[in-house]
């Protein structure tokens, strides 16, 4: 609770009796014993363009419903209806293409992308007030299997 009273949210910083201290990325690691070896998150803001494009390729979404819900947030943000709805889509379509091998592949790779980027969004990197995930996540789901390796 201490720090808490002490901290300065538009500093980023803690103002204690000896001065203005800021917490590193490596202090965190040393007090909390998490390791800081995986590969940081480092991104800019995504074009309207490309975040349709991601909608579309990586989440399955037809162009009319990536195009309409970059409109509503300027291409910054997916809701999470739109992501739940994609998913039972995508989860539908797993079950439908069991016969063809190399569509059940391109399906098993849009249903956990759907999933992760919802989970970032409504429990990771949440936001209570919003119904909403920033999209620039998505880039980072493009290879599942290496989610892990991020830090």
């Amino acid at each position: 609770m201490a720090f808490a009273e002490r901290w300065n949210p538009e500093t980023s910083s803690f103002h204690l009796s000896r001065g203005e201290v800021t917490i590193t990325l490596d202090d965190v690691a040393c007090l909390l014993r998490i390791t800081i070896r995986g590969t940081l998150l480092g991104h800019s803001r995504l074009t309207e363009e490309e975040v349709s494009e991601l909608l579309i390729k990586e989440l399955g979404a037809n162009p009319e419903d990536a195009l309409e819900e970059v409109e509503r947030f300027r291409g910054a943000h997916v809701r999470f209806h739109f992501l739940a709805r994609h998913y039972m889509v995508e989860l539908t379509a797993v079950l439908q293409a069991a016969g063809d091998p190399l569509e059940v592949e391109i399906q098993r790779e849009r249903v956990p992308r759907c999933y992760f980027l919802f989970l970032l969004g409504t429990q990771l990197f949440m936001v209570t007030s919003s119904s909403y995930t920033h999209d620039v996540y998505l880039m980072y789901l493009l290879d599942t299997a290496h989610v892990h390796e991020y830090n």
